[in-house]
């Protein structure tokens, strides 16, 4: 739930109070302390007056301030000195006062600025910014925005879940934040600060729309599957079946690429994903490369054939019968123009297939391969997967080496962007409703999108809230070079810094990018470094910096049922992986108790 916006406002005149009663309360003081000693200093000795008597003395004067004498109690004002003497007491102990009070509030914030203490730090964004860029009344008012189904209801009345995503709570104000559903996140926390408790399983569960996440370890899915599969389908890619999910999402790599367009941004995604660079390769090398694999998948597309025939030539290092399908299809008006020319001519660089075996050997597993050839009816249907609160899982290993499917989760994910995109623009709103929330965890080490930077600046517009997770910024520089990192963290709207993680340099980057107050760091790379287990900062908009606690899943109200959802998870593993094991153990008895002719050898272990 939201917190109540109206607290900032309480809080300053409460403030406002308080400061008005302590100041009036010390100007009292003051008066009949001037009134006291301008009768010692009169010779007329201490007027019999105590402290108790300041508020009346001072209202009394404020009534009569030509005459002090009768503001003070009658056996007191006899003592009293002349009215001169007692206002310039008055004066010299106001300013004497003023000065004291002025030092003292330097030295406050000079002790603040050097502060371990960092509650009362300057350079934090102040409740006002809080309430004005990430609060909840700031996401429902952009509800008929980024929701147009949302416009004939009063802002008020809808609930910034459905419009938005809680973060985290202000230490300062503690106010909640929001980000909307039109902000693109960047994470940045070291293994084992909770990314997935704090930030990924929460946002998967709250996802007002369809949701795709991606993963190298199952704890998200088992986090959320069974709550997700409450509001609609849950759909798994995992071909090394880690998760047992019987909904299995199957794609081929053919699907769409009778159109050109579609073959070319195939061919280069898989390439650029598989590890190769221009500068190592050579330009004429990669562009024969992305060449035969586009012109293989063209082929197989217009010939109606599966993605395990366009395998076959790859094997073989033969794209004959691809040719003669081009070939054909150019007689037909089928193929795209150019693409047999390309082809024949590509082919006679034998070298190139080496290339082309080494990006698709992503497939060559054999359950990865099954995943990718599905009969007709089974490819997974992404326009109607958009229609509903549908989850989508990638599950898959963090392979470094060739023969990591990082190239074919980036192959789809990139199809998904272009579709979802498309499929928005043809709306009367330019907008997708129910918005797609994807969340992209290990990006750098499964789903490392060549265009991801230009998709953090543009997806929000199309109701796409986009979250990429990382590790550290060296990591994202080695995936996209300096360049391409920096673009990836100067569009996203939010960024969200965790401790643990970090080199000195990467520190001292992220501590400037959260900012500085009066040439002073606000947060110091050391302080970046020891944020302990459920801290934050969080630099979001033209808003200075926000430190923040967390909230992990299991302090949710709903955390009852994420625990009973996880418990049936990984319960449905347990029992998958006991049947393997069961499957195994009688396969290996009937062997041992078959006949002497049972070719035990014949068993694959």
């Amino acid at each position: 739930m939201a917190g109540n916006d109206d607290d900032d406002v309480y809080v300053v005149f409460i403030g406002i109070g308080f400061v008005s009663a302590l100041l009036g309360g010390v100007s009292s003081f003051l008066t009949w302390l001037a009134g006291q000693l301008s009768g010692v200093l009169s010779g007329g000795g201490w007027p019999d007056s105590s402290p108790t008597d300041c508020l009346r003395i001072t209202y009394n004067l404020l009534r009569h301030p030509n005459d002090p004498r009768s503001a003070w109690p009658p056996a007191a004002a006899a003592a009293l000195g002349s009215a001169p003497i007692f206002f310039a007491l008055l004066a010299v102990m106001l300013l004497a006062t003023a000065l004291g009070a002025y030092i003292l509030i330097r030295l406050l914030l000079n002790w603040r600025r050097h502060r371990t203490f960092r509650r009362l730090r300057l350079g934090f964004a102040s409740g006002w910014e809080v309430r004005k860029l990430l609060s909840a009344r700031t996401v429902q008012s952009k509800a008929a925005q980024v929701r147009p189904s949302t416009q004939s209801l009063p802002s008020r009345s809808v609930k910034p879940e459905q419009v938005g995503f809680y973060i985290g709570r202000d230490i300062r104000s503690r106010r909640k934040l929001y980000a909307s559903l039109e902000d693109t996140a960047i994470v940045v926390a070291a293994p084992r600060q909770g990314k997935d408790v704090h930030f990924v399983t929460p946002f998967t569960i709250d996802a007002p729309g369809p949701c795709i996440v991606t993963s190298s370890r199952r704890e998200t899915f088992i986090n959320t599957a069974m709550v997700r599969a409450q509001f609609g389908e849950v759909y798994v890619f995992d071909p090394y079946n880690w998760t047992g999910w019987p909904n299995r999402m199957r794609w081929s790599p053919l699907q769409g690429c009778e159109d050109p367009n579609v073959c070319a941004v195939r061919s280069g995604t898989l390439v650029q994903s598989s590890g190769f660079d221009i500068g190592h390769e050579g330009g004429s090398t990669l562009s024969g490369i992305v060449t035969i694999i586009r012109c293989l998948l063209h082929a197989g597309a217009i010939g109606r054939l599966n993605f395990r025939e366009v395998m076959r030539w790859i094997y073989e290092a033969n794209g004959e019968e691809a040719l003669e399908i081009l070939r054909q299809g150019e007689r037909e008006g089928r193929t795209a123009p150019g693409y047999p020319g390309a082809l024949e001519f590509s082919m006679r660089n034998e070298s190139l297939w080496s290339g082309v075996i080494q990006v698709m050997s992503c497939f060559s597993q054999p359950e990865v391969l099954d995943d990718c050839t599905p009969d007709p009816g089974e490819e997974f249907d992404f326009k109607k997967f958009l229609q509903g609160r549908n989850t989508l899982y990638f599950v898959s290993k963090k392979q470094s080496d060739w023969g990591g499917i990082a190239p074919i989760v980036t192959t789809i994910i990139e199809q998904y962007f272009r579709s979802a995109r498309g499929t928005a623009m043809k709306n009367p709103t330019g907008r997708l409703d129910p918005p797609l929330t994807i969340e992209l965890n290990q990006v750098a080490d499964i789903c490392p999108l060549g265009g991801l930077a230009t998709y953090m600046g543009e997806s929000g517009g199309y109701s796409i809230s986009l979250h990429v997770y990382l590790t550290s910024l060296a990591e994202a520089r080695r995936v996209w070079g300096s360049d391409g990192a920096a673009s990836l963290w100067d569009n996203a709207t939010v960024k969200i810094i965790s401790g643990g993680s970090g080199t000195a340099k990467d520190l001292s980057d992220l501590s400037d990018l959260v900012g500085k107050h009066d040439g002073k760091q606000i947060l110091s790379p050391e302080e970046l470094r020891t944020m302990p287990f459920g801290r934050a900062a969080v630099v979001a908009g033209t808003a200075r910096p926000v430190e923040m606690w967390l909230t992990p899943w299991w302090k949710r109200k709903d955390r009852d049922a994420i625990a009973r959802g996880k418990a049936a998870a990984e319960a449905m593993i347990h029992k998958m992986h006991a049947g393997q094991q069961a499957g195994i153990a009688s396969t290996h008895d009937a062997a041992v108790a078959g006949d002497d002719d049972s070719d035990a050898s014949a068993i694959v272990w």
